[in-house]
């Protein structure tokens, strides 16, 4: 991730959640590892996806979790984009207007979409 930099968002930084066996690992034993890819993210200019599929999976926290996302509004992180990772025609757009309630909530004012790799903001 140091070397690479045509991107624009990174997604699923938490997916494991998803398929943990074991239940949620601790935040505070990953906490150092997960700033060093956001001060990363924020450096680099970047930002990350907030997904939807919690609620259709039936998690208990949004991915990222809440505490990632507190993080990087902390360290500075402005930019998000929200999905709603949709591999079926019926989940396209799924509960975005709730993460956007959710994301306003936290203290984002703004989440963005993109055009060929140039973001526009928008009013959450």
């Amino acid at each position: 991730m140091s070397r690479y930099h045509n991107y624009s968002v990174l997604g699923h930084l938490d997916l494991i959640s998803r398929y943990d066996q074991q239940g949620v690992y601790p935040f505070e034993k990953v906490k150092l590892m997960v700033q060093e890819i956001l001060r990363r993210v924020i450096d680099d200019g970047k930002g990350i996806e907030v997904n939807t599929s919690n609620r259709r999976y039936r998690l208990k926290d949004l991915p990222p979790a809440r505490e990632i996302l507190k993080l990087y509004r902390e360290m500075g992180g402005r930019i998000l984009t929200i999905g709603s990772d949709s591999h079926k025609r019926e989940h396209l757009g799924a509960c975005i207007e709730e993460n956007r309630r959710e994301l306003r909530q936290m203290g984002f004012e703004t989440f963005c979409t993109y055009r060929g790799m140039v973001s526009q903001f928008h009013e959450l």
